[in-house]
C-alpha cells in the first residue's frame, strides 16, 4: 500500500472522503491517471466508500488533487474495467465491489472438466448445518420439501482477495461430517464423497440461470444486494440414479465465463 499513499500528498478528512486539497504526483512507475486510480481503489478497500455508496463527482476530484478531468475519467474508467465501480444514470458513479475483480474462465473440453473447477481455486466453508429443506429449495436441487439434507454454506476463491462465487453444497446426513475437509485442497467434494464414502458419480446434470444475489451474500461477495449473478446448480447422481451431492454457485456479473468448444459431427444425416 506505500506506494499508492507515497503518490499524493496532505490528503486527509473525514470517512466519506471529504479530504483536504492534495495534489497528486506523477509517478516513475506508471502515469498520473493510474496513481489516482490506485488511491481510490485503496480507498474503497479500506472502506472510506462503502459497497453501495457514491463517488465523488469528477469535478470533485479534480479539486481534490488538482488533476484535469481527463486524469479523473481515465481512472474511473480503470476502476470500472476491474469491476469496483459503475456509473448508474441517475446515481453517479455507485461502488459496487470492495475489490478488484478476476474474472474465472472454464474452459470444458471433457465430463472431467464439467465436474470441477481449475486447481487454483479453494473453497472456505462460513457455515455448516443440518436442514429440512423448503419448497423453494426442493424444486431447485430435485427432492421433496422437508428432505433432510446438510448444507455447506462456503465461499470460492482464485486467490485470497478474489471471491469467485458463494456456493451452498447440500450433501446427505450420513456424509456430513465431510465439511472439515473441504478447502485443505483444490479436491471437488464429490471426490471427497467418492473416496471417503465409496460413492461414484455415474451422472452429472447442470443447469445454469440467471438471479440476483442476496443481502447476506452480497457482502461476503463485495458487491451490492440485488445485483445480477449467474447461478450453477450441479447435481451428482450413483450408479442407481440417486442425488448424493447438489452444489448452487451464484457468480455476481463479470466474475464467472464458460468457454465451451463443439465440433461438428461428421455425421450430417
Amino acid at each position: 500500500m506505500q506506494s499508492r499513499v507515497a503518490q499524493f500528498e496532505s490528503v486527509s478528512g473525514d470517512s466519506m472522503g471529504n479530504s483536504e486539497s492534495g495534489a497528486l504526483h506523477s509517478s516513475s512507475s506508471g502515469p498520473r491517471y493510474q496513481a489516482l486510480a490506485d488511491i481510490l481503489q485503496n480507498e474503497i478497500e479500506s472502506g472510506v466508500y462503502p459497497v453501495g455508496t457514491r463517488m465523488p463527482t469528477e469535478l470533485e476530484l479534480c479539486n481534490r488533487f488538482s488533476v484535469s478531468r481527463f486524469t479523473v475519467r481515465e481512472a474511473l474508467r480503470r476502476m470500472i474495467d476491474n469491476g469496483m465501480i459503475l456509473r448508474r444514470q441517475g446515481s453517479g458513479t455507485v461502488v459496487v465491489s470492495k475489490n478488484p475483480t478476476t474474472m474465472f474462465v472454464q474452459k470444458l473440453n471433457s465430463i472431467d472438466e464439467l465436474l470441477q473447477y481449475s486447481i487454483d481455486t479453494r473453497l472456505k466453508v462460513e457455515n455448516s448445518v443440518a436442514v429440512e429443506v423448503d419448497v423453494n429449495t426442493a424444486r431447485m436441487i430435485g427432492c421433496e420439501p422437508g428432505d433432510a439434507w446438510h448444507k455447506i454454506e462456503s465461499v470460492r476463491y482464485l486467490d485470497e482477495k478474489s471471491p469467485i462465487c458463494w456456493t451452498n453444497v447440500y450433501v446427505r446426513p450420513e456424509h456430513s461430517n465431510l465439511a472439515d475437509r473441504i478447502g485443505e485442497d483444490a479436491t471437488p467434494v464429490f471426490m471427497i464423497i467418492e473416496k471417503e464414502f465409496d460413492v461414484v458419480a455415474e451422472e452429472v446434470t447442470m443447469d445454469l440461470f440467471a438471479g440476483s444475489i442476496e443481502e447476506t451474500k452480497a457482502w461476503a461477495m463485495g458487491v451490492e444486494a440485488g445485483s445480477p449473478t449467474l447461478i450453477i446448480v450441479r447435481k451428482y447422481k450413483d450408479k442407481t440414479g440417486r442425488v448424493f451431492e447438489v452444489s448452487v454457485s451464484e457468480h455476481p456479473a463479470g466474475r464467472f465465463t464458460f468457454s465451451i468448444d463443439l465440433l461438428r459431427s461428421s455425421n450430417t444425416d
